[in-house]
């Protein structure tokens, strides 16, 4: 079995003979990173974590069988800001999103983890007021924020933005309810405790997409989620024309995500059966047909009362026209001309 490849930003130094103060001894936040094959935007999600109010964090890589040259020369560029901050495993061969994540969750020391992709960015404050909510509401296991989606376009080597779209929970909370409909929080925009991450096992490797769904389901389940609502503090960046490994997991494959996304339904499903039996699933069939039942009636009761308004319309503009251009109508406009002009 491979074993991956693991550096740290030390080693890095130490081959450019830079000198770099020691990092601190325990990090009171995780950031883990995954990235494969796009060295421009590592670049950008690096840049964005030095840029963060808070310093007490450390970064784990994951090269998930990238380039591992790429990855080291983007890391090494960098190496006296991340102060020994920052550690980079490569992986021969790609073992998937949510491997990487567990890989990195595992030398992960800080008190809160969060997942930055190399592909989304943060607010410089993300860091500060995610830690700050935690420490200051115990009783909370993970904070969201609000967040934009970035539209974008990588051009060469610059990277373009086209627009921007909010993206986040209905009425600024999150809810299993409503996790249970979509997913409603990314990765880029959710802190969690560390233990919590542990607690329910860490991410799902059988995934190749909407793992992170499917993450904050069992973590909504496990405990409460807050939400800061004030201005966006993470940026999800998304780019629709683009593909191969420059294309983000939506973009890239929605059908994949369609076809995960029933096949998670349908394990719930199958673990709620084996452990309930199927009364609850009887009735919330009936429920579901009688509202659309329900729905299909009002429909049809809203269309035929528009064709009816609809006739009546055309019934009354039909009388006033026979009644403006009648026989005796036509006389009496003949008369008021004759009489105008003697």
């Amino acid at each position: 079995m491979e074993s991956p490849r693991r550096l740290c930003a030390a080693h890095v130094r130490r081959r450019s003979g830079a000198f770099v103060p020691p990092a601190p001894a325990s990090p009171r936040v995780s950031i883990l990173v995954r990235t494969k094959d796009r060295p421009v935007l590592l670049a950008r999600a690096l840049d964005d974590m030095l840029a963060q109010t808070r310093s007490d964090w450390e970064a784990i890589i994951v090269n998930d069988g990238g380039d591992a040259a790429e990855v080291q020369a983007v890391v090494a560029a960098r190496a006296d800001p991340f102060a020994e901050r920052v550690s980079v495993i490569h992986h021969q061969d790609s073992k998937g999103m949510e491997a990487a994540a567990n890989v990195a969750l595992a030398e992960a020391a800080g008190e809160f983890v969060v997942i930055h992709d190399d592909d989304d960015t943060w607010s410089p404050t993300f860091l500060a007021e995610t830690v700050g909510h935690l420490q200051a509401h115990h009783d909370a296991i993970a904070v969201a924020v609000r967040t934009e989606i970035v539209d974008e376009e990588i051009r060469g080597s610059e990277i373009v933005e086209t627009g921007r779209r909010p993206f986040g929970p209905p009425h600024d909370v999150v809810t299993l309810l409503d996790l249970l409909l979509i997913n409603r929080v990314v990765p880029i925009g959710l802190l969690v405790r560390s233990e919590a991450v542990r607690r329910i096992g860490g991410y799902d490797e059988s995934l190749p997409v909407v793992g992170d769904w499917e993450f904050n389901l069992r973590l909504a389940r496990a405990g409460r989620i807050d939400f800061l609502p004030a201005t966006p503090l993470a940026f999800w960046h998304q780019r629709a024309q683009a593909d191969g490994a420059l294309a983000n997991s939506m973009g890239g494959g929605y059908g994949a995500h369609a076809r995960y996304d029933r096949l998670v339904r349908d394990r719930q499903l199958r673990t709620d059966l084996e452990a309930g039996g199927t009364g609850h699933l009887l009735y919330l069939a009936m429920l579901v047909d009688e509202v659309v039942q329900g729905a299909e009636k009002r429909i049809v009761e809203a269309q035929l009362q528009a064709m009816a308004e609809s006739e009546q319309r055309i019934v009354t503009e039909l009388r006033n026209a026979i009644q403006l251009y009648s026989p005796a109508a036509t006389a009496r406009r003949a008369v008021r001309r004759i009489l105008r002009r003697s």
